[in-house]
């Protein structure tokens, strides 16, 4: 078993909530390094210039939601790559074949355990087995 240490992700975590933002970032950051935005139009520019390995990003924000924030993302050739984790406390069933329809990675639901969470970015970028 290869015990080299793997280097450090970086997660874009673009949630409206700063108690949410709060909460993930103190569970997240002994392992990742954290960007962190209140909107969703910060998340594009923070994507468009960071390149995080990961994108989690909350489905309910005002003016730019996060579907339309997935959209963004996926359709700019530069960020295209990037695994986006859609995040929600709705339990809507099309919710998934939204997800599937901007090229999201995967959808979790609110509250989402530190563990989860950790396990979905590590699937995301290919390092834990699906």
């Amino acid at each position: 078993m290869d015990r080299t240490p793997r280097r450090r992700l970086n997660v874009l975590f673009v949630d409206d909530c700063m108690a949410e933002r709060d909460l993930y970032q103190s569970v997240l950051e002994p392992e990742f390094d954290i960007l962190t935005a209140s909107r969703g139009d910060q998340g594009v520019a923070l994507a468009a210039q960071y390149h995080p390995d990961v994108i989690v990003l909350d489905v309910m924000m005002p003016e730019i939601d996060g579907w339309e924030t997935c959209r963004r993302i996926k359709s700019n050739a530069a960020t295209f790559d990037i695994p986006v984790l859609l995040l929600t406390g709705a339990d809507d069933p099309n919710f998934a074949r939204h997800a599937k329809a901007v090229w999201a990675s995967a959808l979790l639901h609110k509250p989402c355990s530190g563990d989860n969470l950790r396990a979905a970015i590590l699937t995301a970028v290919g390092e834990l087995g699906a």
